[in-house]
């Protein structure tokens, strides 16, 4: 939900061999899972698991995108990730928080709006994350109003990965040597997941509202992604019909589990992999618009338009939904 490589805007020049529609029909997929969930339409109480189909999805792309990259150019290559991440990134994201604090504080009031702007601060810094542990805001709590940019926490999350990936993509290259870097990079986020999972399965028990929200318990769900991304471009299924077998059960794997999970689920921990593992093996094995497959159906309209817009969407949906309902709610109480 990131940038152009995670939400899909206008694609680059040097990019457009390997976009795939495909990819843009699962950010459908995932936004509108997401909507449902936070618009409270029945049976779709588990649709934001689209979050994490999201996570899988950017963790695939960029890593794509900076294994792609020229050797020897490190701080080059750095300078223009980053640059890139900005200008995709913020100028969409600062539009939604201004915006939504001009809303909030012309039709709830000053009183009630200082707590976001508390919020916005946070979630300009890409923090907004830490932010929610620390006051304890439950993702789930029915009882009280939630922040108009609680989903910003995902942001952060992506935006706190991609500080620190980039560097490890490129110094192992820069170690292991060009040609190898792709081994000892899936060596390495099979280490990055069995960890980040462990400490999701463990912590959200003991600690929901942290496990939610932090960086640690949710690494592993990027990590899946790029990990999809190191493997060798030659290591594919070989039998078609396996392929597409697998992706109509991965499909409905994740459409079960948006309307099997609840709001008392505990998530992430295990039962994220019913989001994570589907989201996974139609990235494998996607690419084809044949109609045959899954992989085929995303690729088409309007599927690829949603997924375009997939990013600005999930900004805007949020508060859409809910600064109504917290009028509603502030008028009557007065």
């Amino acid at each position: 939900m990131s940038n152009q490589e995670v939400v899909g805007q206008s694609v680059e020049p040097t990019e457009t061999k390997y976009f795939r529609g495909d990819i843009q029909g699962l950010r459908a997929l995932a936004v509108i899972l997401v909507i449902l969930a936070h618009a409270q339409i029945p049976h779709f109480a588990g649709g934001y698991i689209g979050v994490d189909v999201f996570f899988v999805i950017s963790g695939y792309v960029i890593t794509g995108l900076l294994l792609r990259q020229p050797a020897g150019q490190t701080f080059r290559n750095l300078g223009h990730f980053y640059a890139r991440r900005i200008r995709r990134i913020m100028p969409a994201a600062t539009l939604v928080m201004i915006a939504t604090l001009l809303f909030s504080f012309h039709y709830l009031g000053v009183y009630s709006s200082l707590p976001l702007l508390t919020d916005v601060r946070w979630a300009s810094l890409f923090s907004a994350n830490f932010h929610f542990i620390s006051v304890g805001s439950d993702y789930f709590a029915q009882a009280l109003p939630k922040s108009l940019i609680t989903h910003y926490w995902s942001l952060a999350v992506e935006e706190q990965f991609y500080f620190v990936f980039p560097l490890i993509i490129f110094s192992v290259g820069a170690i292991a040597g060009f040609r190898n870097r792709r081994v000892v990079l899936s060596h390495l986020l099979v280490a990055v997941i069995s960890v980040s999972a462990t400490c999701s399965y463990f912590l959200t028990s003991s600690n929901p509202v942290s496990a939610y929200y932090h960086p640690l318990t949710r690494f592993w769900e990027l990590a899946v992604g790029a990990f999809i991304a190191s493997l060798p471009e030659t290591l594919r299924i070989a039998n078609r019909y396996v392929v597409v077998f697998g992706q109509w059960i991965s499909l409905a794997m994740i459409f079960v589990a948006s309307i099997a999970l609840t709001e008392t689920s505990h998530v992430p921990g295990v039962l994220t992999w019913w989001a994570v593992a589907p989201a996974g093996f139609l990235l494998w094995t996607g690419g084809t618009r044949s109609l045959s497959s899954p992989s085929g159906w995303l690729s088409v309209q309007p599927f690829r338009y949603i997924g375009d817009i997939s990013y600005s969407l999930y900004l805007f949906h949020y508060a859409w939904l809910n600064l109504p309902v917290q009028y509603v709610l502030l008028k009557y109480s007065q």
